[in-house]
């Protein structure tokens, strides 16, 4: 990494925790401010990293950083916007999704997929007793996340490089990110619960943008 890209990574770091700590005291308005800039200055990250020639996965990596903004921004608003949050990240993983395929072939590797599955089966039979109407939403959303991981370790797997290695860190915290959130809404709340959740969130939006320093190869468009 650059100068640039420490100093702004450096710079994420500092407004994760001032946005955490700002969590804890219940500072609303320092919540508000450093829970986009975080992810603002995220998004920079990875406009820095970009290569001289773009492909899908660069674009639609960026498309999804952007949608989860929206998506963070309507979980700390005043009313309770979840469902709208739940949508806006899922329409950010659906671009994660998109541009991890891109250049891929189809492939099943039978050391990811089944693990993952069983993980979505036994999370969601945790979480249903909780769920009431939100059932069908959080079902669509652990798929769709599994299948973000899934797609991720493909992509490793089939190009094997550091930034495909990033983006598999970066699906995987995020699948750890929003179990974390999902038991703490819906089954049990505990103290350390926003510590956890969004330690990991911000390092797998980091993580993500750490992955568009990727170059476009024969294999990848």
């Amino acid at each position: 990494m650059n100068y640039e890209i420490e100093f702004l990574t450096a710079a994420v770091l500092v407004s994760a925790v001032l946005h955490i700590r700002a969590d804890y005291k219940e500072a609303k308005k320092l919540v508000y401010f450093f829970k986009p800039i975080t992810m603002l200055l995220i998004v920079i990250m990875g406009v820095g990293l970009l290569p001289e020639k773009l492909g899908w996965y660069h674009i639609a990596l960026l498309v999804g950083l952007l949608f989860s903004i929206c998506g963070d921004v309507a979980l700390m608003w005043p009313s309770d916007k979840f469902l709208l949050g739940l949508v806006s990240f899922l329409t950010a993983h659906v671009f994660y999704i998109s541009g991890l395929l891109s250049g891929l072939e189809f492939a099943f590797t039978w050391y990811v997929w089944p693990p993952l599955l069983l993980v979505g089966v036994l999370m969601f039979l945790k979480l249903r007793s909780g769920l009431g109407n939100m059932q069908v939403p959080v079902l669509v959303y652990i798929l769709t996340i599994l299948i973000m991981g899934g797609i991720a370790w493909e992509r490793h797997l089939q190009l094997v490089l550091s930034q495909t290695l990033f983006a598999v860190c970066g699906a995987s915290l995020f699948l750890i990110s929003d179990a974390l959130l999902a038991w703490n809404r819906f089954q049990m709340k505990f103290k350390s619960a926003q510590l956890f959740i969004l330690s990991t969130y911000y390092a797998a939006q980091w993580t993500f943008a750490l992955s568009l320093s990727q170059t476009i190869s024969s294999k990848i468009s």
